[in-house]
C-alpha cells in the first residue's frame, strides 16, 4: 500500500488542515459537532489506524501547544481580573467539592480494576479535572447562557490551578516520599505567590500597553502585540513550573482590563480556529483503537466514572453553592470530561514508574470519548434541567429559591452582625477536627506499632476480632473531634445565618432553622468530601462507598426534613405577607423576619401571563425565582399551589436571588404576543 507520508512542517499542516477540512464540512452538513470531525480526520492522519495518510506525532503536538494558548488567551479576553475574583469563592467551593469526590471515585475504580493503590490515586486525579479547551470549543457552537458560562469557566479555572497541587504532592507520592502538611503548604503558598506577582505586575504594565498599542489605529500591530504578551506569559509560566495554559489564560484577563476586548478578539479569532482545529486533530492522532480494545472495560468503567461522576459532583456542589438546579445541571453536564491536564498528570505517573503505560493510553481514550460526547451532552443539558426542574416539588422549588436568595445575602453582605459570631474559630476548629480525624484513621489502618497483634496476644483474641476492637477504640477516639467539628460547624452556620437574617430570632422560627442546617450540611461536606479523598487510600473500598452511602441518605433526610419547615413556615408566613404589606401592595422589596427577602411584582393586563396557571407559567423553571403568595384586591393573600390562575393586578410574592428575580420580572412584564402586535 502505498502511504503519503510527511517530511516536512508545512506537509504536516497542509495534511492536518485539509483532511481537518473535509471531515468539518461533513460534519457540519449533517448538523453534527466539527470538534468529533476534528478527532475523525486525527485518526485519519494518525499512527494507528492504516489509512495511506501521516502526519508527523511530534511536530502536530507542537503545533497543538500552539491550539491550547491561543485557545486559553481568547476564552481569558472574556473574563477580566476583577470578574475572576467575583467567581473565586463559589468556583472554589464547588472545585473543592467535586474534585474530592472525583479523586475518590477515581481511586475506587482503579482498585476495583485490580489496579496498584499508586495507580489508583493517579486515576482519581485524572478523573478529576475536565477540560478547559474542549468546553470553551463547545460553547463556540453551542451558545449558552452569560451565567452558565462563567460559572463553568471560574470551576475550569479552580480545578486548574488545583491540578497544579495535585501534581506536585503526586510526583512526591511517586518518588517515595511521604506528602507532609509542610508539603502542601509550601506548594499552595508557591502558587499564590506566582498568582499575586503575575497577575499584579500584570496588572499594572499590560492593560496601558494594550491601550497605547490599539490607540495606533493598525490592526496588525495589534495583533502582533497581543499575541507576543500571549506567548511571553505563556513561556513566564511554563518557567516557574506551571501549565502554558494557565499563563495564557491569565494574560488574556489582563488585557481585558484594558477596555479593548472587542477589536482584540475580533483579531485574534482566526488563528485561534486553525490552531484551536490542530490541537483536536493531535488528540484524534493518539487514538491507538488496538490498546483500547484491550483494555474495553477500564474503558468503559472510566468513562462512565467521568461523565456519571462529573455531572452528580458538579450539579451537587453548584446546588449547594446557590446557583440554582438548572443552571447546575447545564453545568455538570458540559463539565463531563477531561483533557488535557489528564495528560500531563498520566504523563507524570508514567515518567516516574508509579504507573504502567496503559494508564496514559487510556487517560487519552477517556478523553477522546468524553471529548465525542461533551457537545451532544451540553445540547441536551437545557431540555434535561428544564425536565428535572418542572418535576421537582413544589416545598424542594421553595425551599432551593430561599436557600439561593440566603447564601446571595450572605455574600454581599459585610461583617456579621454580631461581633459574636465571628467566623475565624470555628473554621479553625472545623480544619484542626477535621485533620485529626484523618490522621487517626490512616495510623490505625496503617497500624506501624502493631496494636492489633498486642491485643490479640493479651486478650487471648483471634487477630480479625482484635482487629475489630482496635478499629471500634479508633472511632471512639475519633468521637471527640467529630463532636468538636459538629458543633463548630453549627456555630459558623449560624454566624453566616445572621448575615442573612441580621438578629436571629429568639424563639428559633422554622426557616432559620432550616437555613441553618443547610448551610451545616454544606460547611460539613466540605471538610468531609476531601477528607474521604485523602484516607481512602488507606481504606478498604467498601467503607468509603458506605460513607457516602450514608451521607447521601442523610442529606436526604435532611434536605426532605427542610423542605417540609419551610412549608409550613410559607403557610404561617401569610399573616406576616398581608402584615407587611398592610392592606397595600409594596411597591419595592421588603424582608420578612425568618424568610428573607421578598420582591413584589404586578401583573399588567398585557402580561403574558395573564389568563395562565402558576404551574404553566413555571416561574422556578425558567427563572431561578419562586412565588410565596400572590396578592390579590385590598387583603387577600393566597399561597399558592400551582393551579391558581393569574388575573390583572395580582401581585406575585417573589422570594429568590437578585439575578432569578429580575428575570422572573422579565418575564411577567413580556406583552402578551397578540399586544404586541395590536401595538403601533
Amino acid at each position: 500500500m502505498l502511504v503519503l507520508t510527511s517530511h516536512t512542517f508545512l506537509e504536516d499542516l497542509a495534511m492536518v488542515l485539509c483532511v481537518a477540512a473535509v471531515t468539518t464540512i461533513i460534519f457540519q452538513k449533517i448538523r453534527q459537532p466539527v470538534v468529533v470531525g476534528y478527532l475523525i480526520a486525527g485518526l485519519i492522519v494518525g499512527p494507528n489506524v492504516p489509512i495511506p495518510l501521516f502526519a508527523d506525532p511530534e511536530r502536530i503536538h507542537t503545533l497543538s501547544e500552539l491550539g491550547v494558548i491561543l485557545l486559553m488567551f481568547a476564552l481569558g479576553l472574556e473574563f477580566s481580573v476583577r470578574k475572576l475574583i467575583r467567581l473565586g469563592p463559589t468556583s472554589g467551593f464547588i472545585t473543592a467539592l467535586q474534585v474530592g469526590f472525583m479523586i475518590w471515585l477515581g481511586y475506587v475504580c482503579g482498585r476495583a480494576l485490580g489496579w496498584t493503590p499508586l495507580e489508583s490515586i493517579f486515576t482519581g486525579a485524572i478523573l478529576s479535572i475536565s477540560s478547559t479547551t474542549i468546553v470553551a470549543k463547545a460553547y463556540q457552537e453551542t451558545p449558552v447562557s452569560e451565567g452558565l458560562r462563567e460559572l463553568v469557566f471560574g470551576v475550569l479555572l479552580a480545578e486548574d490551578l488545583t491540578a497544579v497541587v495535585e501534581l506536585a504532592i503526586l510526583t512526591t507520592l511517586a518518588s517515595g516520599a511521604s506528602v507532609s502538611a509542610s508539603l502542601m503548604t509550601v506548594t499552595v503558598a508557591r502558587l499564590i505567590l506566582f498568582l499575586v506577582a503575575f497577575v499584579g505586575i500584570g496588572f499594572i504594565v499590560v492593560p496601558p500597553v494594550v491601550r497605547f498599542v490599539v490607540r495606533m489605529g493598525r490592526p496588525e500591530t495589534t495583533l502582533v502585540a497581543v499575541v507576543g504578551i500571549c506567548f511571553a506569559f505563556a513561556l513566564l509560566a511554563e518557567h516557574a513550573g506551571y501549565s502554558v495554559a494557565l499563563g495564557a489564560f491569565l494574560s488574556g484577563s489582563l488585557v481585558a482590563e484594558s477596555g479593548e476586548v472587542d477589536q482584540i478578539e475580533h483579531l485574534v479569532e482566526p488563528l485561534r480556529d486553525i490552531f484551536g482545529a490542530v490541537f483536536f486533530v493531535s488528540v484524534g492522532m493518539m487514538i491507538d483503537p488496538k490498546l483500547i480494545a484491550e483494555h474495553w472495560q477500564a474503558l468503559i468503567l472510566l468513562t462512565s466514572a467521568v461523565v456519571g461522576g462529573k455531572i452528580f459532583g458538579v450539579t451537587f456542589a453548584s446546588i449547594l453553592s446557590g446557583v440554582g438546579t438548572k443552571t447546575s445541571i447545564e453545568a455538570g453536564m458540559s463539565l463531563a470530561q477531561i483533557g488535557e491536564f489528564s495528560f500531563i498528570i498520566a504523563g507524570a505517573g508514567l515518567k516516574t514508574g508509579a504507573a504502567r503505560d496503559f494508564l496514559y493510553t487510556l487517560a487519552v481514550a477517556v478523553s477522546a470519548a468524553t471529548t465525542f460526547l461533551t457537545p451532544y451532552m451540553i445540547r441536551v443539558s437545557i431540555p434535561f434541567a428544564e425536565f428535572v426542574t418542572a418535576r421537582m416539588p413544589r416545598p424542594l422549588k421553595v425551599l432551593e429559591a430561599l436557600y439561593d436568595s440566603w447564601l446571595e445575602q450572605i455574600r454581599n453582605a459585610g461583617q456579621p452582625a454580631r461581633e459574636n459570631n465571628s467566623i475565624a474559630w470555628p473554621t479553625a476548629t472545623i480544619v484542626a477536627s477535621a485533620v485529626l480525624i484523618g490522621a487517626i484513621l490512616i495510623v490505625n489502618e496503617l497500624d506501624p506499632l502493631d496494636v492489633t497483634t498486642t491485643v490479640a496476644n493479651m486478650e487471648h483474641l483471634a487477630y480479625f476480632n482484635a482487629g475489630l476492637f482496635v478499629d471500634v477504640f479508633a472511632l471512639l477516639l475519633c468521637a471527640l473531634p467529630a463532636a468538636a467539628m459538629y458543633f463548630a460547624s453549627r456555630r459558623l452556620a449560624t454566624a453566616l445565618a445572621s448575615r442573612a437574617f441580621g438578629e436571629l430570632p429568639a424563639d428559633g422560627a422554622p426557616a432559620v432553622n432550616a437555613s441553618i442546617e443547610l448551610l451545616q450540611i454544606t460547611i460539613l461536606l466540605v471538610a468531609a468530601v476531601p477528607l474521604l479523598a485523602i484516607i481512602q487510600p488507606f481504606m478498604a473500598p467498601v467503607e468509603g462507598i458506605g460513607i457516602i452511602v450514608i451521607t447521601i441518605v442523610l442529606m436526604i433526610v435532611i434536605v426532605t426534613r427542610s423542605a417540609r419547615q419551610m412549608q409550613g413556615q410559607i403557610r404561617n408566613a401569610t399573616l406576616l405577607i398581608r402584615a407587611a404589606l398592610g392592606g397595600a401592595h409594596a411597591a419595592d422589596s421588603y424582608e420578612v423576619p425568618g424568610i428573607g427577602m421578598i420582591t413584589p411584582i404586578p401583573i399588567r393586563s398585557d402580561s403574558e401571563g395573564v389568563g395562565k396557571k402558576l404551574s404553566e407559567l413555571d416561574l422556578h423553571s425558567n427563572s431561578g425565582a419562586v412565588v410565596l403568595a400572590i396578592g390579590r384586591g385590598d387583603s387577600e393573600v393566597i399561597v399558592p399551589t400551582g393551579d391558581e390562575i393569574l388575573r390583572p393586578g395580582d401581585v406575585l410574592e417573589l422570594a429568590g436571588s437578585i439575578d432569578a428575580v429580575a428575570a422572573a420580572r422579565r418575564m411577567l412584564e413580556t406583552p402578551h404576543p397578540a399586544q404586541q402586535q395590536a401595538s403601533p
